[in-house]
């Protein structure tokens, strides 16, 4: 599955929406915090064991991808808020080249959920092989033999989706890269910059860096690779030290990160594969019939724990690519318009 970009059915709406109407001065430094407090509260939910190994779950991914969507609509209505009588052409032309960038990792983390589905489905086949309904009885020869040979293609990934032209020329990892140092570039400015432009800008640096660390974490788990870009958050920000010791934590040693629930399935299917060779060499059949069976069942609710987490996680990157590309496009727009109003002014 590809997400495409389609025209916006969405009512008009803007984070960088102009009005004529004089509004009472604005507190930035307390809408600021406040929206630091926001992001420190939803970061709760992602808190991680110490001990455990660096290994993610889906279910984590999850509330990842829906923490990072929910700060990209709160930001919104922040900037909004604050530029609220403004021309900000600047920090337009900021969010329209990071949305881009956002939206081709989506893409991309799309094509990997793809990739996955298809696993899913060949591991539903090799289920299916092993499944008897006499419980004295085993599959027959061909059958185990066909579920051998599947359980070996699962674990090759021979099954992936083929390349495609466009954005999957550049691996998602690059794609990540590019939009950190996007990011870096607009961290927060100092100096003669308005209290308006300070304050869109480091909103959206601060997107930025919950973006850049929770895709990264994604990739990595999804590619099993270790760390793809160091995220460290500047401790002007109040959620600094719960997104930099999370970091800490999934990333430590330089160790790659495992996908729990697709570690698992791995795991399970192997066992099953070991028994299938076990029962293919016909010594004392009768005894490996029951641990056959058992592991063909662990196997099942192995896999079927692994397709609620897949298909949670596609729809979240998938509500996450229709939100910013509804923005996007409104942006966009009134980015073309904007120059023609000053102009009739």
């Amino acid at each position: 599955m590809f997400l495409i970009e389609k025209k916006s059915t969405f009512p008009s709406f803007s984070p960088f929406r102009t009005a004529s109407k004089r509004t009472p001065p604005i507190d930035y430094d307390s809408i600021c915090t406040s929206f630091d407090e926001s992001i420190l509260r939803r970061l709760k939910p992602l808190s991680i064991s110490t001990s455990s190994p660096p290994s993610i779950t889906l279910s984590w991914l999850s509330l990842a991808v829906e923490f990072v969507s929910t700060t990209h609509a709160e930001a919104q209505a922040l900037i909004s808020k604050i530029t609220s009588g403004s021309h900000d052409d600047g920090s337009k032309a900021i969010y329209l080249d990071y949305s881009v960038k956002l939206l081709d990792i989506c893409n991309a983390i799309s094509s990997d959920l793809e990739k996955l589905r298809n696993r899913r489905l060949l591991m539903s086949f090799v289920i299916r092989l092993l499944q008897v309904s006499d419980e004295t009885a085993t599959p027959a020869p061909e059958k185990l033999k066909k579920a051998s040979d599947s359980i070996t293609e699962w674990n090759n990934n021979t099954r992936g989706v083929p390349k495609r032209g466009g954005f999957e020329n550049r691996g998602p990892e690059a794609l990540i890269r590019d939009l950190a140092a996007t990011i870096a570039k607009i961290s927060p400015p100092r100096g003669k910059s308005t209290n308006v432009v300070k304050a869109v800008l480091r909103t959206i640096y601060a997107v930025g860096l919950v973006t850049v660390f929770v895709a990264g974490v994604a990739v990595s788990a999804l590619h099993g690779v270790p760390e793809i870009v160091n995220v460290r958050v500047p401790a002007e920000f109040l959620w600094a030290d719960s997104v930099n010791g999370l970091e800490s934590l999934i990333f430590r040693g330089g160790r790659k990160v495992v996908l729990s629930e697709l570690d698992d399935v791995a795991t399970r299917a192997s066992g099953v594969r070991d028994l299938i060779v076990a029962v293919n060499s016909g010594d004392n059949i009768e005894a490996k019939k029951l641990p056959l069976r058992n592991a063909v069942k662990e196997l099942e609710t192995s896999t079927s724990v692994f397709s609620e987490g897949l298909d949670r996680l596609s729809n979240g990157v998938s509500e996450m690519f229709r939100n910013v590309m509804s923005t996007r496009n409104v942006v966009l727009e009134n980015f073309r318009v904007g120059p023609v109003e000053k102009q009739r002014k």
